[in-house]
């Protein structure tokens, strides 16, 4: 049992880090419910940062959302159940990713931070915006 753990864990580390970019999971969020179970339900999954997390949810109908990358989020025992949304709830922590800006200090698009990209801050300094 605790090999078979230990076997899907080290799995789960590989694909993650020997996937190229194009190749790596998408990460979503999933709900993960108890409604309807009647057992206690343990569950484990892999959050965006390839951190991994247990936890679990009694009986009685409960319900929580958390951001996790699709095809790592299991119930490993009991009657609950796990599945990926389609679209985000609202309500709940995002999984999408902000936009990386690739040279935040690139004013002018050049693609170096130069004498430019200061004249255009300089020139812009102290205007308020609304």
């Amino acid at each position: 049992m605790k090999l078979m753990k230990i076997l899907r864990l080290l799995g789960v580390f590989l694909s993650f880090y020997l996937a190229t970019p194009e190749t790596k999971a998408q990460c979503n969020q999933h709900v993960f419910s108890s409604v309807g179970a009647e057992k206690w339900t343990n569950f484990q999954y892999q959050d965006c940062d390839s951190a991994m997390h247990y936890f679990g949810l009694p009986t009685g109908g409960y319900t929580i959302i958390f951001c996790a990358e699709i095809g790592t989020a299991f119930a490993l025992n009991g009657d609950g159940f796990v599945y990926p949304l389609q679209t985000e709830h609202p309500n709940y922590e995002s999984c999408l990713e902000p936009a990386v800006i690739p040279c935040p200090y690139d004013f002018d698009g050049d693609g170096i931070v130069g004498v430019s990209d200061l004249q255009l801050f300089l020139a812009n300094y102290g205007i308020s915006c609304e």
